[in-house]
């Protein structure tokens, strides 16, 4: 018979083997929408031609900005509180903006 440590690390890992699926998931389907945006943004003569509106700036953001709170989270040792989900969530927004302005600006 197992012991209630064995159930507690099966639980465990079996939450964390469906965290790290969906994370793969959402990279696999950024790495797409990349590919997607890039190819064509290279439709055109010159892609920097007419520049990034507002609207392709928000898209590219996103997922910079997810990318950057996904790294930061994996690299902060998986100590989860659920304390920390407000400051992850504000985190992501203040990334999220300042991505979006800059890429919008610059591009």
């Amino acid at each position: 018979m197992t012991g209630g440590a064995d159930r507690r690390d099966r639980n465990d890992a079996a939450k964390l083997f469906v965290a790290v699926a969906i994370a793969v998931a959402l990279l696999i389907a950024l790495g797409g929408a990349a590919l997607y945006f890039l190819a064509g943004m290279f439709e055109r003569p010159s892609p920097f031609a007419g520049g990034l509106d507002l609207k392709q700036a928000a898209v590219i953001a996103f997922g910079v900005s997810l990318a950057v709170i996904l790294v930061m989270t994996i690299a902060s040792g998986g100590d989860a509180v659920p304390g920390e989900l407000p400051f992850t969530i504000l985190g992501f927004l203040v990334f999220f903006v300042v991505f979006w302005l800059m890429i919008a600006w610059i591009f």
